[in-house]
């Protein structure tokens, strides 16, 4: 009887053992499936800067830093708390996180001049035509050049512009030719550099701006034209 019992416990825990192994077996197999390696041959682009690392994990080494919008080219994949990739980018090999790749290319978001915010400046200036002209002077009660266009891009909500018209030059970005909205500088002479003047482009190479007398649309033919020096935008 002692026997029996004595076989039987021994039979019970040879048992309980394989099954133990098993089990142990069974959970390294799946850790060891879940993190193969695979052979990929693609190209991503990094949504955010991210690091190269030397292995496919945040503990390891870092090689270096990819910048956002970048290609680089995936040959290895490797799923180990989430997936990573093996990736080449500027001479350099390492493991990036998969979190981070996109198979498509990120649309550069490009500022566009608006035809609505310009014809808003020409919008805000038409209800001071005729508004005198008063050296000095920034208000609907009298304007000077640079006052002009500084209170109308004002009122038109754009950017906010300096007092003077040299210093509105240097606030502004050149371009080579004006939109509507856009400054335009003069010099006080035909062909001459020094700044003295400034207007607004309102389109059909019309100027609208403080001068002579009072606010108005002027041509840009002949005396204006012999006159500008550079074109600017805020846009």
């Amino acid at each position: 009887m002692k026997k029996h019992k004595l076989l039987t416990s021994i039979l019970t825990g040879a048992l309980a053992l394989t099954v133990g192994f098993t089990g142990v077996a069974t959970e390294q197999q799946a850790s060891a499936a879940s993190s193969k390696t695979t052979k990929v041959s693609k190209n991503y682009y990094t949504k955010a800067a991210l690091n190269m690392r030397t292995g496919p994990t945040t503990k390891a080494k870092r090689v270096l830093t990819i910048p956002k919008g970048k290609k680089v080219y995936a040959y290895q994949r490797k799923t180990v708390s989430g997936t990573w990739y093996k990736v080449k980018y500027n001479g350099k090999v390492g493991w990036v996180s998969g979190k981070y790749l996109s198979s498509k290319k990120a649309k550069k978001t490009v500022k566009k001049a608006s035809a609505a915010s310009g014809n808003a400046i020409i919008n805000a200036g038409r209800k001071y035509v005729g508004t005198p002209y008063v050296w000095g002077g920034s208000r609907p009660g009298g304007f000077d050049c640079s006052g002009f266009t500084s209170y109308v891009y004002k009122q038109a909500g754009m950017k906010s512009l300096p007092r003077t018209s040299r210093a509105q030059k240097a606030s502004v970005k050149r371009v080579s030719s004006p939109k509507v909205g856009d400054l335009i500088f003069f010099s006080a002479t035909p062909g001459g550099s020094y700044i003295s003047h400034v207007g607004i482009y309102a389109g059909n190479n019309q100027v609208l701006h403080a001068a002579g007398n009072s606010v108005k649309f002027q041509s840009l033919s002949g005396y204006w034209n012999q006159r500008v020096v550079s074109y600017g935008t805020t846009r």
